[in-house]
């Protein structure tokens, strides 16, 4: 249909343009039939036609005017028109028709013969004109062909003028020293950056051996060897013509290059050239790179990528000689403070210092890496136990004196973990687990001490894994119950308070303590979720027993800061209010004060709105935060509990314990702010507090941990009081304490060792002290001797036990203790 040729006929009657079609049709037309003016000029927006038939008359738009907007039309204005009209047409109208670009009239009635001859010859012009425009095409197109051809060859003859000029250029500005040479080696020419990279003046160079440049026998032979393979083979495919060799200048000076060695035949003349490319500052920048990738950027140390190929290279030694490789853990206590408090360029200068002083304290074999933050490990080769833990304690005496910052006298301590090979691991994963391990324990344990790994620790480890991951599954389970602790009113002797703490019963693990429980919620993220069930059961009980009675007594909470900051947590606390109809004023939430210290400024306005609901707000093991008293008005604080560390000081000797906590009590006495004493166990401590403003008393003096039954007896059976049977239970106490029962049994089995390993009376003394878990160093300040004798004594010990450490020792103490 595309090759076909368009012819439009245009007429209102059908009958015409069937007539019309009839006498002109043929194949190779394509006849479009248009009703009136306005579908004529869509087909002409559609189609390119070779002629137009159309009718004067038609309603609407009549030929004329639709002619003219034809001849309007760029596109289409050299398209002939044919008018067909009347025999009676007036003269004036055919001169219109012209006048608006008709190229002839077809009178009616059509004469058929004279309709398809004049189609014919327009059409034969037609094909004429589209004949001329595709030669035309064509011509122009062959015209372009022949332009490119000229230009392509100007350009490559341009392009063959500008390749010999850029050899030339190459050659005489290239930084690499370029040579020619003769087919003997000899320079025939010589770049300008050969005489400045090699010192040398041009006629220093011309003519001599390209050999001179090279001093080391190895590099004199490469180029040799190259040259004798050109002139017997006549090419260097498939040979080793390019070499990082040392190459010699003028007066001496050596620098790395790599040589090239090329051939080539021109004009049957055989060249010969050599390329030297300088590598000094390449190979200076990539032994700085690998540098800054094995060490860190910021002490200088070797990184963790450098530590574990250490480890596993000191390992392998270790295995090959039956030797010991102890590996040291470290962790800056407390540096997360220096960085929030002091700002992270005040912290990088201590981690420098750190990083200093423990290079100055290990031996020249050892070794020490950064491994990021302010974590540090150490590599002991061939060091057992016990040098192992001189050197932990060096670092901890060290760690004891202040870092000089910029003015500052910075205090920062360490936590040292230790694993040796073969005993804590016979591969580099798991001495790494285990030195952690340790450093995790020393944590845990109160910071700045050094713990040695044993395998209790893994066990621990394991267990915490499992138990974080049965802890989802706890309340589904109902897995989880309460302890009920009483406190006391020291004037009454009543029951004030009942505090009320989560245990959680594991079906393998047994019961998991509160304190226990609280770290894994807080590590596992889910303390909102736990913190939530709490809240709603709690004052789901207080709900049921006040449907028994009254209720003599506030029930106390233990909640995390991080519960407040959740969005809703106010909302949702009424909520469970309003549907328990629990006071507000019957329930007292308790923080600790080290969790509160870390949140405070966040959880000011929400604690304003607890307090503003009617609950009261206690500070739990309030001493060990040192947040201040100022610390508990910011906060409207209602009670602080002391921490039982200082309860177990009162009444004691210690008077600077005494008169601070005394001091602690007067000043919340005038603050209106309730003190609790908890961890109280004997009657001078009771007696301490209650003449010195506490309002309350808890510990084992009032009562162990009770169950919801026994608390239930308290509350509705009138047991409320406590203080009836203090007095018996302070002066007659038929047997000893449990620890006054272990010391006993300590005591029995050192003897007993004496007699076993004819120990001195010195040498029992150490040992008890090792026992105790104190160092070299406390032991020595503890019997007013010197670090070296200590040594000594530990020594003779070790020898007379057939030990070879301390776990060693202390295991056949306590397999003596579970005898007796």
């Amino acid at each position: 249909m595309e090759d076909k040729i368009n012819i439009l006929l245009v007429d209102d009657r059908p009958e015409n343009l069937l007539s019309i079609e009839a006498i002109i049709e043929k194949d190779e037309y394509r006849l479009v039939k248009a009703s009136s003016g306005e579908e004529a000029l869509k087909y002409l927006l559609k189609y390119q036609f070779a002629l137009i038939l159309m009718d004067v008359h038609m309603p609407g738009m009549d030929g004329f005017t639709t002619a003219k907007i034809i001849k309007a039309r760029e596109k289409t204005k050299h398209i002939p028109i044919l008018f067909i009209t009347a025999n009676n047409m007036e003269s004036e109208h055919i001169f219109m028709g012209y006048a608006v670009g008709a190229v002839d009239y077809i009178l009616k009635p059509i004469d058929p013969l004279i309709l398809k001859a004049k189609v014919e010859r327009f059409v034969d012009i037609y094909k004429m004109k589209q004949n001329l425009v595709r030669k035309k095409e064509a011509l122009e197109e062959k015209t372009q062909e022949l332009e490119k051809a000229n230009r392509d060859l100007l350009e490559t003859t341009s392009k063959l003028r500008v390749l010999e000029s850029l050899t030339d250029v190459v050659f005489e500005t290239s930084k690499d020293a370029m040579f020619i040479l003769d087919p003997d080696g000899n320079i025939v020419k010589c770049n300008p950056s050969s005489l400045s990279m090699l010192q040398y003046d041009k006629a220093e160079l011309l003519g001599k051996p390209i050999t001179t440049l090279f001093t080391q026998h190895e590099a004199k032979q490469f180029i040799k060897d190259n040259l004798t393979f050109i002139l017997q083979y006549g090419h260097v495919k498939n040979y080793e013509n390019q070499k990082e060799v040392p190459v010699t200048g003028k007066n001496g000076r050596t620098l790395i290059g790599n040589v090239h060695i090329g051939f080539k035949n021109i004009d049957d003349r055989p060249v010969i050239a050599c390329t030297i490319q300088d590598l000094t500052s390449q190979k200076k920048n990539e032994e700085l790179i690998t540098h800054m990738a094995y060490h860190d950027y910021l002490t200088e140390l070797p990184n963790r990528r450098m530590f574990r190929k250490q480890l596993s290279t000191m390992l392998q030694q270790a295995k090959q000689s039956n030797g010991a490789l102890s590996l040291l853990f470290l962790d800056m206590d407390g540096f997360k403070y220096i960085n929030e408090s002091l700002g992270h360029l005040i912290g990088d200068q201590v981690l420098k210092a750190a990083a200093k002083a423990l290079q100055q304290i290990v031996r020249k074999n050892d070794f020490i890496a950064r491994l990021g933050g302010d974590e540090f490990v150490i590599l002991l080769p061939n060091t057992d136990r016990e040098t192992s833990l001189e050197i932990a304690e060096r670092i901890l005496d060290r760690f004891q004196q202040p870092f000089t910052i910029d003015y500052y006298d910075l205090y920062i301590t360490t936590s040292i973990g230790l694993s040796v090979f073969p005993y804590d691991g016979e591969d580099d994963d798991e001495l790494m687990k285990n030195a952690f391990a340790a450093l995790y324990t020393a944590k845990q344990q109160g910071k700045n001490h050094y713990r040695v790994y044993h395998n209790g620790m893994n066990l621990k480890f394991y267990q915490k894994f499992l138990l974080k991951n049965d802890l989802h599954k706890a309340i589904a389970r109902n897995e989880f119950a309460f302890r009920y602790h009483p406190s006391v009113n020291t004037k009454s002797g009543k029951a004030e308070t009942i505090e009320v703490k989560l245990t959680w019963n594991h079906p393998k693990w047994g019961e998991i303590s509160p304190e226990e429980l609280q770290s894994l919620t807080d590590e596992s993220g889910l303390v909102t979720m736990i913190g939530d069930w709490v809240i709603q059961t709690v004052c789901n009980q207080i709900k049921i027993w006040r449907e028994k009675g009254d209720i003599p007594v506030s029930i106390a909470l233990n909640l995390s800061p991080k519960q407040l900051l959740e969005k809703n947590f106010i909302e949702k606390l009424k909520k469970v209010l309003q549907e328990t109809k629990v006071k507000p004023a019957q329930l007292q939430f308790e923080f600790l004060e080290n969790e509160l210290k870390e949140y405070w400024e966040l959880v000011k306005i929400p604690m304003q709105e607890l307090k503003e609901l009617g609950i009261k707000l206690c500070i739990d093991d309030f001493g060990i935060g040192y947040s201040g008293l100022q610390f508990l008005h910011l906060l409207s604080v209602d009670k602080i509990k002391i921490h039982p560390s200082f309860s177990r000081m009162a009444g004691t000797e210690k008077d600077a314990y005494t008169h601070l906590l005394a001091a602690y009590m007067a000043i919340a006495e005038q603050s209106d702010l309730s003190i609790v004493a908890t961890g109280v166990e004997t009657t001078e401590q009771f007696q301490f507090f209650g003449n010195n403003g506490c309002t309350e008393v808890q510990g084992p003096i009032v009562s162990s941990p009770l169950s919801r039954k026994e608390v239930e007896a308290l509350l509705f059976q009138g047991e409320m009081q406590f203080f009836k049977e203090w007095e018996s239970l302070s002066s007659s106490s038929e047997n000893p304490p449990k620890e006054e029962k272990q010391e006993s049994l300590i005591r029995s089995s050192l003897h007993e060792l004496k007699e076993t390993f004819s120990l001195s009376t010195r040498e029992l003394e150490v040992l008890e002290l090792i026992l105790n878990g104190l160092s070299n160093k406390e032991i020595s300040q503890q019997l007013y001797i010197s670090e070296h004798t200590v040594k000594n004594h530990i020594y003779h010990i070790f020898q007379k036990m057939d030990v070879t450490d301390r776990s060693q020792a202390m295991a056949i103490v306590f397999n003596m203790l579970k005898q007796g």
